[in-house]
C-alpha cells in the first residue's frame, strides 16, 4: 500500500505529497516499461489500484492529474489510453493569455518537481558532472549579466534535469514547457525576469540536493526556484504596467 509521504529530515520543511501524486508516478512508469503507444489502452482503474495497492478513487485522481498534462486520455467506453498526441507534448502553438501566465507556471512547477524527485533516483556519475558544468557556465553568465548565455545555460539545466529521469515522457514535457513560458514571458517583459544571480544560486541549491541523493529536497528548491521566478516576473509586468500609465 502507498503511503501519503511526509518527506525531509530534521529541522526541514514537512512536505506532503498526495497519493495520487505517487500513483500517477508510478502510471507513468508503467507506460514507459510496457512500451505502450500513443492510442494503447491501460489496465482499469480497478487492476491500477491492485497493483499500485490503492483504492479506485485514488487512481481516478492521478488519471485525472495526467489527463491535465496531456499523457494520457480517457474516453467512454474504452477507458484509459496513453495520449493521441506525443505523450507530455505541449502545443507551442498554444495561445497563452495574460490571466493564464500563472496557470503555465503552477504546472512547470508540478512538473519539475516530479521530473526532480525523479531524477534524484536514477541520475549517473555522469550527468551530475554535465549539471555541474553547466551550473557553472549559468553562474558566469549570471556574474557577467550575459542574459542570453544564461537563458541558454538556464534551459540547458532544466533539461539535463530531464535527461536524467531516463523517462521519455517527462524529457518531452520539460523541452516543450520551458519552450511555451520562455515565449510568453518573452512577450510580457522582453526577458528573464528577476535577478540572475539568484536564479543562478537557486540552481546551484538543486544540484547540491540531486548530488547528494536528497530527492525531495531537491523538489522543493525546485519549487521555490519557479515560485521565484513566478513572482519576480509579476513584479516586472506590474512595474512596466506602471511606468506606461500617462503622467499629467
Amino acid at each position: 500500500m502507498l503511503a501519503e509521504e511526509n518527506a525531509g529530515g530534521p529541522g526541514l520543511e514537512t512536505a506532503y505529497r498526495p497519493q495520487y501524486q505517487q500513483v500517477a508516478e508510478h502510471i507513468i512508469n508503467f507506460i514507459v516499461a510496457s512500451r505502450l503507444k500513443s492510442g494503447e489502452r491501460l489496465p482499469t482503474e480497478q487492476a491500477l489500484g491492485e497493483r499500485f495497492g490503492v483504492s479506485r478513487s485514488v487512481v481516478r485522481e492521478a488519471v485525472k492529474y495526467l489527463t491535465a498534462t496531456g499523457l494520457v486520455g480517457v474516453r467512454k467506453g474504452f477507458g484509459v489510453y496513453v495520449a493521441g498526441q506525443t505523450p507530455g507534448t505541449l502545443h507551442l502553438s498554444l495561445a497563452v493569455e495574460p490571466d493564464q501566465v500563472q496557470a503555465l507556471f503552477e504546472f512547470r512547477g508540478q512538473q519539475e518537481m516530479l521530473t526532480t524527485r525523479l531524477a534524484a533516483t536514477h541520475i549517473t556519475l555522469a550527468e551530475l558532472r554535465e549539471l555541474e558544468r553547466l551550473i557553472a557556465e549559468n553562474w558566469r553568465a549570471a556574474e557577467g549579466e550575459q542574459r542570453d548565455t544564461f537563458i541558454l545555460s538556464d534551459n540547458q539545466f532544466h533539461q539535463a534535469i530531464a535527461q536524467a529521469t531516463h523517462n521519455p515522457f517527462f524529457i518531452e514535457t520539460i523541452k516543450n514547457v520551458i519552450s511555451l513560458q520562455r515565449w510568453a514571458v518573452k512577450l510580457a517583459v522582453g526577458g528573464y525576469p528577476g535577478s540572475l544571480r539568484e536564479s543562478a544560486q537557486q540552481h546551484i541549491a538543486i544540484f547540491e540536493a540531486l548530488r547528494n541523493g536528497q530527492g525531495e529536497e531537491a523538489a522543493l528548491a525546485m519549487q521555490q526556484h519557479i515560485d521565484s521566478v513566478y513572482q519576480a516576473y509579476r513584479q516586472e509586468v506590474k512595474r512596466r504596467l506602471l511606468d506606461d500609465q500617462p503622467t499629467h
